[in-house]
């Protein structure tokens, strides 16, 4: 695939690990300059500690060494994911698992941590209902972003 016209040499790329999660990452390698880098991020959820004044029956928080465990396997799972497709395209890349409550703004954090030039990730193909009652972590990073973001659709449509 030929290079873009314009230089994109920070491209932050989010998956969920999921094969459909996945998608997004050849269109970031596709998307990068050829010196450029592509940061697959994987966000680690990790629930909010609960306030004491509410009830939280039957919730139990993931202790340090499980997340510690998760965000491993998943860099071990970016990584092998990511040379694959460096080699393709011959652009580098790095991995980050931050942990965070709320996907949108660890996904914000990170691209204003490396001034990323383009943000892609997956979008669920969901009714306008349902994000207005659920949110969409792909909707929060579309219109707080400030940079540019690129939507995968869903592989049906």
């Amino acid at each position: 695939m030929p290079a873009p016209a314009f230089a994109l040499d920070r491209v932050l790329c989010v998956t969920d690990l999921s094969e459909f999660g996945n998608r997004a990452i050849d269109f970031a390698f596709a998307a990068a300059a050829p010196k450029g880098t592509v940061t697959l991020v994987h966000v680690v959820h990790e629930p909010p500690v609960p306030s004491p004044l509410v009830p939280h029956y039957g919730q139990r928080r993931p202790s340090t060494q499980e997340l510690e465990k998760e965000q491993h396997k998943a860099e071990e799972r970016l990584t092998t994911l990511g040379e694959g497709a460096a080699r393709e395209h011959g652009v580098g890349f790095e991995v980050r698992t931050p942990r965070a409550a709320h996907v949108a703004e660890a996904v914000l954090a990170e691209a204003e941590g490396i001034d990323a030039d383009l943000i892609v990730l997956v979008t669920r193909s969901r009714s306008e209902l349902t994000k207005f009652v659920l949110g969409s972590a792909a909707h929060d990073v579309l219109h707080r972003a400030g940079r540019p973001v690129l939507l995968v659709p869903p592989a049906d449509g």
